[in-house]
């Protein structure tokens, strides 16, 4: 094996820690839009669910309204 200088091997690990501080940011920026995406989603479902239960309600509501007996004018 090939010796190394002590600047070789400060730089060696120099080199170590940067690439370790990068992972750690690049997996904690994954983390952090795997996150968003999961709450976006949420949200778009919850908005979703929202719209089909305000077309329910709309629906139920002209049910309702056709249902009931006409009154006559007299």
């Amino acid at each position: 094996m090939k010796r190394r200088t002590a600047r070789q091997l400060v730089h060696l690990l120099s080199d170590i820690r940067h690439a370790t501080h990068c992972s750690t940011l690049r997996a904690a920026a994954t983390n952090r839009a795997m996150a968003l995406a999961a709450t976006e989603h949420d949200a778009d479902a919850a908005d979703r669910d929202d719209a089909h239960n305000t077309d329910d309600n709309a629906e139920a509501t002209r049910d309702a309204h056709q249902a009931k007996p006409i009154r006559s004018g007299s």
